[in-house]
């Protein structure tokens, strides 16, 4: 064999090694934002182990995983997050947070439901609010109130704070208090008010859009369902940042075939004592 034929097929063979390892095996990310801020900083640069197994993704370990919703199906978007609940496990979300098939989640962000609040103080609110460093989400406004997003911890903070006593009333109090079974492939989900809430966007995606959800029933294809068998394992998956982190308290189930894979390794980071190190 000539020498230069021998080099190209060498020169191939470490090429399709590397791309193979790039896509299949294991691939090297760079954090854009403060989503993980307790873990990562914005600029670390991290390795994910993309191969599909048991632990991976592992309860407890930080993913990487692309945006289940069908508006980003064209060009999802990379999100960051740790996996508090895999297939088959229970949910609980209530006032003092998440539970995980019964036990408390121990610093997990906390739900933001929608508060209205009078219009009469807005230049007093978003003063109060600034000074405390509590984020404006959806804001809304009529002739008569504001409409917010805001933790219950912020709810508190601003009751203190604001220099008048004003109601700062919770919209939609069912957020804080339901319970849900995460998705497991194969696996009937009985179809309910919750259920739906929760598994809305799983099911049209799942469905291709053919179902529809109409006085709080499911139907696929014109027939109502009181059930529905998932096609694929599902993950919920929350960020570390309370105030700004987008995860499945937004985007809802994350689908096995969205989970990019776990995040096991910072090779690169400005903080020189945060280098080479393994993740947990």
């Amino acid at each position: 064999m000539k020498p230069v034929i021998r080099y190209i097929i060498i020169f191939t063979v470490i090429i399709v090694t590397v791309v193979a390892v790039k896509w299949f095996l294991i691939g090297s990310y760079r954090i854009t934002s403060d989503k993980m801020s307790d873990t990562f900083k914005t600029g670390d640069c991290v390795l994910a182990n993309k191969l599909k197994s048991g632990d991976n993704p592992g309860r407890n370990r930080i993913v990487l995983y692309k945006s289940p919703l069908r508006r980003d199906a064209a060009c999802p978007p990379l999100f960051i997050g740790r996996c508090i609940g895999t297939p088959g496990d229970v949910i609980q979300m209530g006032i003092d947070g998440f539970r995980v098939n019964g036990r408390l989640l121990p610093g997990a962000p906390m739900m933001t439901p929608v508060f209205r609040i009078h219009k009469d103080i807005k230049e007093q609110l978003l003063t109060t609010m600034e000074s405390l460093r509590i984020p404006l989400r959806e804001v809304k406004e009529d002739s008569a109130s504001l409409t917010l997003r805001l933790s219950l911890r912020e709810k508190e903070l601003l009751s203190r704070n604001l220099a008048q006593v004003v109601q700062i009333e919770m919209l939609d109090e069912h957020y804080m208090g339901y319970e849900f079974v995460i998705p497991r492939k194969k696996t009937a989900v009985d179809i309910n008010e919750t259920s739906l809430m929760v598994c809305k966007e799983a099911i049209m995606n799942e469905t291709d859009g053919a179902a529809v959800i109409r006085d709080g029933k499911l139907y696929i294809h014109g027939v109502e369902r009181t059930s529905y068998f998932f096609r694929k394992d599902y993950y919920w998956i929350l960020s570390e940042n309370e105030s700004n982190g987008i995860d499945s308290r937004h985007l809802g189930l994350i689908p096995s075939d969205h989970v990019v894979g776990n995040i096991w390794y910072c090779w690169y980071s400005k903080d020189i004592s945060r280098r080479f190190k393994k993740i947990k």
